[in-house]
C-alpha cells in the first residue's frame, strides 16, 4: 500500500510537456483508495524508481501512481509485468523468484477508483485470439463484487508502431510491425466492447497516441523501440507515455465524476 501526497503542479506539467492536458480534478475526486491491476502495460518496466516486488518490474512512475498522486489517494498498485488474467486470481510466478500474489487481493470494499490493464500476454498466449474476452468480463464483475462502490476504468494500448515500421530505426520488418499492431487493436477493440457491457468506462489510449509511436523522435514518442534510447522496456510505455496515459485517465475520472 502506497500513501501518495496530493501532486498539485502536476497538471501543470501535464499540460505543458506532455501535450495531454488533464481535466482539474473536483474535490469530490479526491482522497479514498485507488487500486491498479494489470500487466506490464500498467507496471512500467525499467522506468525509474524500481519498486518491490522487483520481479514485477514495476516503476513509481507508472501512469496509476501520476494519477493517485493528482488525486490525493491511497494506491494499492497491484500490477505485474507477464500478468494474465489467471494472475488476477492466482500468485504469479516471477522469473526472479517469488511470486506475485493474486493481485484481485488489493481490491478491497473501500476502493473508489480500479484501473484494468489486461490482454496483451492473453491474447499472445492464444495465438492471437480474443477468446479470453469472457474471462475479462468476469474480472470486471469480481472486482465490483468486492469492490460495490468503486468505478472501473479499463485501460486501452496505446500505438507502438506504425502499420508499416520504421526500419532500420525500428529493426523490424513491416510485416512483423503490422502483427503487433494487429494484436495491440485486437487487444483495444475487445477491452473497449467488454468494459461498458460490465459496467466499467473504457479510457481511449489509442486514439490519443498516434503520432507518438516508436518511430517519432524523443520528446515525442510515448513507447520506446526494440533497442530502448529511454528507460522502459522494448515496445512498451517510457515515462512520457505513462505520463499521458495518466493525463488520459484523469479526464475520463473528471468526466465521470462532474
Amino acid at each position: 500500500m502506497t500513501k501518495v501526497a496530493r501532486l498539485v503542479p502536476l497538471a501543470a506539467a501535464l499540460a505543458t510537456a506532455v501535450g495531454v492536458v488533464a481535466a482539474p480534478v473536483s474535490a469530490d475526486t479526491t482522497g479514498g483508495v485507488f487500486v491498479a491491476l494489470g500487466e506490464s502495460g500498467a507496471a512500467g518496466p525499467l522506468i525509474p524508481k524500481q519498486i518491490a516486488p522487483l520481479g514485477c518490474l514495476k516503476s513509481d512512475h507508472n501512469y496509476a501512481h501520476l494519477a493517485a498522486a493528482r488525486l490525493g489517494m491511497t494506491l494499492h498498485d497491484a500490477t505485474c509485468s507477464g500478468a494474465k488474467i489467471q494472475d488476477m486470481y492466482a500468485p504469479q510466478r516471477l522469473r526472479r523468484g517469488g511470486s506475485n500474489a493474486p493481485q484481485l487481493d488489493a481490491v478491497t470494499s473501500d476502493a473508489r477508483i480500479v484501473t484494468l490493464d489486461l490482454g496483451t500476454n492473453d491474447t499472445i498466449d492464444t495465438g492471437g485470439s480474443t477468446a479470453w474476452a469472457p474471462r475479462f468480463g468476469a474480472l470486471i464483475d469480481e472486482i465490483h463484487r468486492r469492490a460495490p462502490q468503486a468505478t472501473v476504468y479499463v485501460m486501452g494500448k496505446p500505438v507502438r508502431l506504425p502499420d508499416a515500421g520504421c526500419f532500420p530505426r525500428v529493426p523490424i520488418s513491416a510485416s512483423r510491425a503490422k502483427q503487433i499492431e494487429g494484436r495491440i487493436d485486437a487487444v483495444n477493440a475487445t477491452v473497449a466492447a467488454q468494459a461498458p457491457a460490465h459496467h466499467a468506462i473504457f479510457v481511449d489510449i489509442h486514439t490519443a497516441s498516434i503520432g507518438h509511436d516508436a518511430c517519432r523522435p524523443e520528446g515525442v514518442r510515448w513507447s520506446e523501440g526494440i533497442i530502448p534510447t529511454q528507460p522502459a522496456a522494448p515496445l512498451h510505455a517510457n515515462e512520457l507515455g505513462h505520463q499521458n496515459e495518466a493525463a488520459l485517465l484523469l479526464n475520463a475520472i473528471h468526466s465521470h465524476e462532474s
